[in-house]
């Protein structure tokens, strides 16, 4: 005890000094590894792109829109794979978004039907900064699969993305390929309430 209290009064600001600076790193740390609200941390499978998603199939059919992923490689059969719930496009109210030519014409509003691959990714949408995790779908029209704050709609709701919970949005962005992730889209589509 005597060692202690002599070490305490020789290097006591020394020792302080550097408790003060531990703190201090510690506090940097978790300012900078904070998460903000609607964000994830990364979701990419440890082997990725040998695991990876195959296809993307959004069955368009109310209430849930069903999102279900299949995946291929060593590790598929371990990964998550829905069906998740999202919400789809809700066209203008006067087009048809059932119908596939209508659903894929530009400024329709509706989630383009049909099969196609994955185009491209954005951390977040231009004109809605929390809507993060974009997976495109339609790279001309900046139609994708996105994470959205708040709670999903059980019907469409969108100008044609797809709306998903955050950590769903993260999963799809982490783990499909440009150009080689398949995105089917299918299913009956069902107007908002307001509009039937």
């Amino acid at each position: 005890m005597l060692v202690v209290g002599h070490i305490l009064r020789r290097y006591g600001l020394e020792i302080a000094a550097v408790l003060a600076m531990l703190n201090l790193a510690w506090i940097v740390y978790g300012l900078a590894t904070a998460l903000e609200p609607g964000e994830v941390r990364s979701l990419r499978v440890s082997d990725y792109p040998r695991t990876a998603i195959a296809r993307i199939h959004l069955d368009l059919t109310s209430p849930d829109h069903s999102v279900t992923l299949t995946w291929r490689g060593p590790n598929a059969a371990r990964q998550p794979t829905g069906p998740f719930r999202s919400s789809p496009g809700t066209g203008w109210g006067t087009n048809d978004c059932n119908d596939p030519v209508e659903s894929n014409c530009p400024d329709s509003r509706c989630t383009p039907k049909g099969l196609r691959r994955v185009e491209g990714f954005m951390d977040h949408l231009a004109d809605a900064l929390a809507c993060r995790y974009v997976t495109l779908i339609d790279a001309r029209r900046r139609i994708g699969f996105h994470s959205h704050p708040g709670r999903l709609a059980p019907y469409p709701s969108s100008q044609g993305c797809v709306r998903l919970e955050p950590a769903v949005a993260r999963l799809i962005h982490d783990n499909a390929i440009v150009g080689e992730t398949e995105i089917l889209v299918d299913g009956t589509w069902t107007p908002p309430p307001a509009r039937q």
